[in-house]
């Protein structure tokens, strides 16, 4: 191939006498990597040109610099050079990206070639990687060169950006924590205009700004076994200077480069590295396996071995409620909704318009399908322009304060809500009740003293092996009604899929539509929710990605009550369930719990009462 048949004819053209201010501001506006000066409009004359670096060179807001004293005017492309002899050219000069000019007779300049444009070209035309992953071709020497600590000051990234010309820093959570949370590059630098550190016409220095306020929160990560070809799309689709590769613990042992991904399509591995295994993909599920939706109607009398309902307990909506709880406004964003969450420790929230009425709620639920689901293409700052009215569930039930729980938990199942609203007799608010409330309260009730069998949803339904999808769990949960999923590999119990652990995850590829997706934002937590770190991972999603590890379970033959104190032990939404001989059979999740309180309602057993006698009568 010749460098003309992959360059971009598309470039950011400037004039000698521009300010450099405004050049930047093309940069930024275009999202350009470099200007390129044009000494005669009319004929495209080759001028010199400036990139990221030059155009951060200015530590000031204002200056009357021009571009002109910044312009350099090597390395350039000529048109009829091959690709090879162009990689050699931006290699040898560590850039990625050069003017391309018509000849060395003619500096006419008739486009721009990049990295990324080889990238693109190299997977257009067919050719296949000759290394197949991170790990054959990633970038290991000098690595400290690549990382920085989040509490860094600014001008260490400027300085290496400029000085070292570094073309991308991984942010760290700190130096004694090193998993990456987040990335910083010229780009940021540009684009926020928070990081200047003097003003030029004034002998005044403020105080650098720390990294962690300029940085781009959340970082895409590989494996050593992620393929090339993933990694060179995302390169392609984001213009990614590199790609941090971590281990299984989340800290970083290398960086791909898009040098290093060009490498691995033309050259191969790199010297002393040996072969690595390619990443697997997701297990397949059999026909058999594949979820069937069932209404919420079928849910409530779907159980593995049915007995006698216990008797309605005396406790109501009002003795359970909770009087304050947190609330968000409709017009808020899900990243906010999320932040809530997480200050208050709860699954759900409140949502309110501007007059301060219910409208609705949010939970964990929610977001998990109306979100997760959808596959929003990766930004930036993800989720910031969701707002909630995209993923609100309008259903809210109204229930009395003197309504049995029994009758709460129907109102929940049939209106797919996770939360009810408790009047009083004015029909004032009261308090509010959640799917966790009522699973708490079972200790008092006679469910508690029910056996596991008499509540858990049929055999098998609730089991993943840790190489499914996470896609497939996730579907498996909305189709049966589930919280929780036990993992195991053959009677091995590796953990649960929690639902309450599962929020903001993409899971289809709005791209193929292939629903594991590649693209995953991942948050992990510590006890009290702080964030630990968070990033976002180029290989499919797998169960075992997700999953909480845990090894303990419930018997078929124990009491519900003691399931609901192995719950709140490790916090999960439910606790595998083994039969006496150690066969693991399922999962018992709080959903079941709180159909078993619905199937008590007293308005149910009526319902059922008089469908029973239509049946007859029609007999």
């Amino acid at each position: 191939m010749k460098v003309w048949e992959v360059s971009n004819p598309v470039f950011v053209k400037v004039l000698p006498d521009y300010r450099l201010t405004r050049v930047r501001e093309l940069l930024r506006k275009k999202e350009a990597r470099i200007a390129v000066i044009i000494s005669d409009i009319a004929s495209n004359k080759f001028g010199g040109y400036v990139g990221r670096r030059e155009a951060i060179m200015l530590t000031s807001m204002k200056s009357d610099r021009e571009v002109r004293e910044y312009a350099k005017e090597t390395p350039v492309l000529y048109r009829d050079m091959s690709i090879e002899e162009a990689i050699k050219i931006l290699r040898e000069n560590n850039v990625y990206a050069a003017p391309v000019l018509y000849s060395r007779s003619n500096p006419q300049v008739i486009g721009v070639l990049s990295l990324r444009d080889i990238i693109r070209a190299l997977k257009s035309v067919g050719y296949v990687p000759k290394a197949k992953v991170a790990g054959e071709v990633m970038t290991t020497d000098n690595l400290t060169n690549y990382i920085i600590d989040q509490n860094r000051e600014i001008t260490e990234v400027w300085s290496k950006f400029v000085y070292d010309n570094v073309k991308a820093l991984v942010v760290t959570q700190s130096s004694n924590n090193p998993r990456p949370v987040g990335i910083v590059t010229p780009k940021d630098l540009i684009d926020t205009g928070r990081w200047y550190f003097r003003r030029e016409a004034e002998n005044i220095v403020t105080s650098p700004a720390k990294v962690r306020s300029i940085m781009t929160r959340g970082v895409i990560v590989a494996n050593i076994d992620t393929p090339i070809e993933e990694i060179a799309n995302y390169m392609i689709r984001y213009d990614f200077s590199l790609i941090p590769v971590v281990d299984k613990d989340g800290k970083i042992v290398g960086v791909v480069t898009q040098e290093d991904v060009i490498r691995a399509y033309l050259e191969g591995i790199k010297p002393g590295r040996v072969p690595i295994p390619v990443a697997p993909p997701p297990l397949p599920v059999p026909a058999t396996e594949s979820p069937t939706y069932i209404s919420s109607g079928e849910a409530l009398s779907q159980v593995l071995v049915k007995t006698k309902a216990p008797k309605v307990s005396a406790l109501t909506a009002g003795e359970v409620s909770i009087p304050n709880f947190p609330a968000v406004r409709i017009d808020n964003t899900i990243e906010h909704v999320l932040k809530v969450m997480l200050r208050n420790r709860v699954n759900q929230v409140i949502v309110v318009d501007k007059e301060g009425r219910i409208v609705g709620s949010v939970s964990k639920r929610n977001l998990l399908y109306s979100i997760g689901i959808k596959g929003p293409l990766w930004k930036r700052r993800p989720f910031d322009k969701e707002f909630i009215w995209e993923v609100i569930n309008e259903n809210v039930p109204i229930v009395r304060e003197s309504a049995p729980i029994e009758e709460v938990a129907r109102q929940m199942i049939l209106n797919d809500s996770e939360i009810a609203v408790v009047v009083d007799k004015e029909g004032v608010m009261t308090g509010v009740v959640t799917k966790d409330t009522l699973i708490n309260a079972i200790k008092e009730t006679d469910h508690a003293n029910l056996k596991v069998e008499n509540v858990i949803v049929p055999l098998k339904l609730s089991i993943v092996h840790p190489h499914h999808s996470l896609a497939h769990a996730v579907r498996k949960m909305k189709a049966y009604y589930l919280d929780a999923l036990t993992v195991a590999e053959g009677n091995i119990i590796k953990g649960v899929v929690t639902e309450n652990k599962l929020p903001f995850l993409a899971l289809e590829d709005s791209r193929t539509g292939i629903k594991s997706r590649r693209l995953i934002w991942i948050r992990r937590l510590e006890r009290g929710g702080r964030p630990l770190g968070r990033y976002i991972k180029v290989t499919p999603l797998l169960v075992e990605d997700a999953m909480t590890p845990l090894q303990d379970s419930v018997k078929i033959s124990d009491r519900v009550s003691l399931a609901v104190e192995k719950m709140r032990e490790y916090d999960a939404d439910g606790i595998p369930v083994t039969d006496d001989e150690g066969t693991v059979l399922g999962v018992l999740c709080k959903y079941d719990l709180l159909r078993s309180l619905a199937r008590s309602a007293p308005s149910l057993k009526e319902e059922w009462i008089a469908k029973e006698a239509r049946v007859r009568g029609r007999r």
